[in-house]
């Protein structure tokens, strides 16, 4: 998809113009503004649907605002659903001036939404933005918020726990843009009054049109060891996201270097998945026994089961001992695969 380069719509009289629809752009805008200014002209974003309006804003704080004594080129990342430029002071002008918009195709589907404002002090219902939302975001606060009133909008991982991430005090602080990757987001409110709309865009994240992945290497170059010679430990734990891969069934692979005396032994390794962190416990996928003598190859492959759904799985690594010698692993490998 090539560029975009439009005219946005500039009223002779004042008000607003028709607005330009931007959602199938990318975050970065440039606005080019030709012609003479008597009072001002406004570029507003929305971003849900056209109903709330306010002034495009930048991460520096750059707003998009034209006067006669500041003409000329500004550029903004913001994701909004639409602009339109609006116009104050401008009636006694002939002809209005050229306001020309540039902005990239979106690399992926940015995604509108209104969140949800409680009627009281209090905590919005959480939207979830799903698997596919990328970390830059902008928001729009419209309606009254009296002197002393906060909203703070919050994101979170888990959709349990919030952190602030933008906060808005009053009204007309524009389009805000703030960049953070969150699944969910919710509204916290500490005013009194009407509750204004919060709207939000979000770009998204470029998903390659080719199938999933259909393996992830765990290589670790490390060694880890039991501190006993009997008591099943745990060696290494991993936070894996199975569910990102293709196959629906996998299979898991172990390689490694066993460490050991010289003599026979029988130390064993498992690669377990879920149970609690640090613990020696959850579903073993797989066990590999070291017979010895001396340092060993580990190799074994487990039997198939099925790819996990959740967003990721808790994978251990553990070893234990034969009563007589520790187990201890280096250089080794997990590899999950089809």
């Amino acid at each position: 998809m090539p560029n975009t380069f439009a005219n946005l719509d500039v009223p002779t009289a004042d008000g607003a113009g028709a607005p330009f629809v931007t959602s199938a752009l990318g975050r970065p805008k440039t606005i080019v503004l030709s012609g003479p200014v008597l009072g001002r002209y406004v570029v507003e974003g929305s971003n849900d649907g056209g109903t709330s309006w306010d002034i495009l804003v930048d991460d520096t704080g750059d707003q998009a605002l034209f006067t006669s004594r500041a003409p000329g080129i500004r550029s903004f990342d913001t994701v909004v659903e639409r602009v339109r430029v609006r116009s104050s002071g401008n009636n006694q002008l002939p002809a209005p001036p050229v306001i020309a918009l540039g902005a990239p195709p979106a690399v992926a589907s940015s995604s509108f939404g209104v969140l949800d404002v409680p009627a009281g002090a209090g905590f919005g219902a959480p939207f979830d933005l799903g698997l596919s939302a990328g970390a830059f975001k902008t928001f729009v606060l419209r309606g009254a918020i009296p002197p002393g009133s906060r909203y703070s909008i919050q994101g979170s991982m888990d959709g349990q726990n919030f952190q602030e991430v933008i906060l808005f005090t009053s009204d007309q602080q524009g389009a805000r843009p703030a960049q953070f990757l969150c699944r969910f987001l919710r509204v916290q409110r500490d005013a009194g009054g009407p509750a204004p709309v919060v709207a939000f865009g979000c770009e998204g994240i470029f998903e390659p049109t080719g199938a999933a992945a259909a393996e992830i290497s765990l290589p670790d170059a490390g060694e880890g060891a039991t501190s006993s010679a009997d008591t099943e430990e745990v060696l290494r734990q991993y936070r894996v996201p199975l569910a990102l891969l293709s196959p629906t069934a996998l299979r898991v692979t172990l390689t490694g270097e066993s460490l050991g005396p010289e003599g026979a032994r029988k130390v064993t390794y498992r690669v377990r998945a879920g149970g609690t962190v640090d613990q020696p416990d959850g579903d073993v996928l797989l066990a590999a026994e070291d017979d010895g003598p001396g340092n060993a190859v580990v190799d074994a492959d487990s039997a198939p089961f099925p790819r996990p759904s959740p967003p990721s799985t808790l994978i251990k690594l553990t070893g234990q001992g034969d009563g007589s010698n520790p187990a201890a692993l280096r250089n080794f490998v997990l590899l999950f695969h089809p």
